[in-house]
C-alpha cells in the first residue's frame, strides 16, 4: 500500500513539473527594444518572444502613459531610458511581479502617440510598436518652411530631385553576400546627392537621410510637396536564382495606375459631391482628365527611365544591363513628377555583390544616374501620353462593363426565378439536403436562390423559396 502512495506522489510530482514546463514555455520574454526617429515620427519596438498579450494605455496624474504585457519577462527586473528628443522624454520597462512587464513612457505636450501589437511572420518576430507623431503645430511650421524654400527654388529655375532610399529601418530590404540594402542605398542615395548638389542647376533632397523606415506613400508626397522635378527610387536586388544579374529601372505599369486613377476619381468626387446625388457625366470627365494626366506622367517617366538605364549602362560596364521593365510599385503612384525606380543589381549573384561593393564602381553608378536624370531634365523630351496605358483602360473599362452586364443579367434571371418559385416552411427534422430532394430541385439552386450556403443553420418555421422545376 505505501509503495502504490509513493508511485502515486511520483506520477503527481511528474504530472506538475510538465505542466510547470509547458507553462514555463508559454510565457514570454522581452528580447530587444530598440528606437526609430526621423523628422516626423519615432517607433519605439518591443521584441517579444511570443505573441504578446497587452492591456490597453493608461495615463498617470503626471501626464505619463503606461501599458501592461502579461505572461512576459523582463530580465533586468526594471530599465529606465532617459531618451530626451522631441517624441519621446522618458522610456521605463519594469517587472510587475512574475509574470507582467509594464512599460512606462512620457511624451512631450503634442506628440500623438499609439501602441500597435504586429504577429511575427517569415522576416520577423512579434512585436509591440509604439508609435509617435510630431504635433500638429510643428508640422505645419516645417511644411510652410519647406514651401517658402520650394518657391525660392523655383523662381531660380532649379530643378529639385527627390531621392528615394528604399527600406531602412525596421525594414532591412534584402541582406546577401555582406550587403544590406537598406544601408547601401543610403550610401549611394548620399553619393547621388553630391553630384546633384554640386551642380547649382539641381536641388537634391533624400526622402529619408538615417536609419528609419518611411511608409510607401509618404516617399512619394515628401516629393510632391517639394514640387520635385523627379523621383528616384533608389535599390538593391534579390533573386533565389543566383545566376540572374544586372541593374534594372522601373516606371510605372499600366495595372498599377489604374488602380491609382480609380482611388484619385473617387477623392475627387468626395470632395466635390457633398449632395450625395450622382452625377455620371461629371465623373466621366474628372477620371477622362485624371487618366489622361496620369497618362503624360508616365510617358516622362518613361523617357527619364530610358535615359538612367542608357547612362547607368554606359558608366558602369561591368553591371550588365537587364533594361527598362514596368511594374505597379507604389512608390511610382504619382501624378504630379515622373518617377522611376533604379535596382541597381543583383546582391545575390555574386559578380553583381562584387560590383556593387566596389567603392569606384559605386561612384560610377551615382555619376550615371546623374547624368541620366541631367539628360532628361534639360534636354527636350517627347511630349504626349503613354499608349499602351491608355489602351489597357480601354480593355479594362471593356472587361468591367462586360462583368457588369453579366452580374445584371445573373441579377434578372434570379429575380425572375424568385417570382416563380414556391415557398416551404421548414418542419423538425428537415434539412437544407433534404428540403431539396423532397421537392425534386438541385440543392445547388435552392442555396443560390436562397442566398445561403450549405453551412446555414435552418430553424423550423423559417421559410424557404424553393426554385420552379
Amino acid at each position: 500500500m505505501r509503495n502504490k502512495i509513493i508511485l502515486k506522489l511520483l506520477l503527481i510530482l511528474l504530472f506538475l513539473s510538465s505542466f510547470a514546463v509547458v507553462f514555463a514555455a508559454e510565457d514570454g520574454r522581452i528580447t530587444d527594444i530598440r528606437f526609430w526617429q526621423s523628422p516626423e515620427e519615432a517607433q519605439v519596438v518591443l521584441d517579444i518572444s511570443i505573441v504578446p498579450r497587452v492591456s490597453p494605455v493608461s495615463r498617470l496624474k503626471d501626464g505619463t502613459l503606461y501599458f501592461d504585457i502579461n505572461n512576459c519577462m523582463f530580465r533586468p527586473g526594471r530599465q529606465r531610458y532617459p531618451m530626451q528628443n522631441p517624441f519621446l522624454e522618458v522610456l521605463t520597462v519594469q517587472q510587475i511581479g512574475a509574470e507582467i512587464v509594464r512599460v512606462f513612457f512620457r511624451v512631450p505636450t503634442g506628440v500623438e502617440a499609439k501602441t500597435f501589437v504586429l504577429p511575427g511572420n517569415a522576416s520577423k518576430g512579434n512585436r509591440i510598436v509604439i508609435f509617435l507623431k510630431e504635433p500638429q503645430s510643428q508640422l505645419i511650421k516645417r511644411r510652410s518652411a519647406e514651401l517658402t524654400e520650394v518657391n525660392r527654388l523655383k523662381a531660380e529655375n532649379v530643378k529639385i530631385i527627390v531621392l528615394d532610399p528604399g527600406h531602412g529601418g525596421e525594414d532591412p530590404g534584402t541582406r546577401t553576400n555582406g550587403i544590406i540594402e537598406k544601408n547601401y542605398v543610403m550610401t549611394m542615395g548620399k553619393l547621388l546627392k553630391a553630384y546633384f548638389d554640386r551642380d547649382p542647376r539641381f536641388k537634391a533632397v533624400l526622402t529619408r537621410d538615417g536609419d528609419y523606415i518611411i511608409p510607401l506613400q509618404r516617399r512619394r508626397e515628401i516629393a510632391e510637396q517639394l514640387g520635385a522635378d523627379a523621383f528616384i527610387s533608389l535599390h538593391a536586388n534579390y533573386n533565389s536564382r543566383k545566376v540572374i544579374r544586372g541593374a534594372e529601372i522601373y516606371y510605372e505599369s499600366p495595372r498599377g495606375a489604374v488602380g491609382e486613377a480609380e482611388r484619385l476619381v473617387a477623392e475627387t468626387e468626395n470632395q466635390v459631391d457633398f449632395s450625395g446625388e450622382t452625377n455620371n457625366n461629371h465623373t466621366q470627365d474628372v477620371k477622362r482628365e485624371i487618366v489622361e494626366r496620369q497618362a503624360a506622367v508616365m510617358n516622362k517617366s518613361r523617357q527619364l527611365a530610358e535615359r538612367v538605364e542608357l547612362q547607368l549602362g554606359a558608366s558602369v560596364v561591368e553591371l550588365p544591363s537587364r533594361g527598362v521593365k514596368r511594374a505597379g510599385f507604389k512608390v511610382l503612384h504619382s501624378m504630379a513628377m515622373p518617377s522611376v525606380l533604379v535596382e541597381f543589381g543583383y546582391t545575390s549573384n555574386l559578380l553583381d555583390a562584387a560590383v556593387l561593393k566596389n567603392y569606384n564602381a559605386r561612384t560610377r553608378m551615382a555619376q550615371g544616374v546623374y547624368l541620366g536624370v541631367r539628360d532628361f531634365l534639360l534636354n527636350p523630351i517627347e511630349e504626349g501620353l503613354d499608349t499602351s496605358y491608355l489602351e489597357y483602360i480601354k480593355s479594362d473599362e471593356a472587361n468591367k462593363k462586360a462583368l457588369a452586364q453579366k452580374r445584371k443579367a445573373a441579377q434578372a434571371k434570379k429575380d425572375a426565378n424568385k417570382k416563380k418559385a414556391s415557398r416551404y416552411q421548414v418542419k423538425a427534422g428537415d434539412s437544407l439536403s433534404k428540403i431539396a430532394s423532397k421537392n425534386g430541385v438541385p440543392l445547388a439552386r435552392l442555396l443560390n436562390l436562397n442566398n445561403i450556403t450549405s453551412k446555414h443553420i435552418i430553424k423550423v418555421g423559417d421559410t424557404l423559396l424553393i426554385p420552379a422545376k
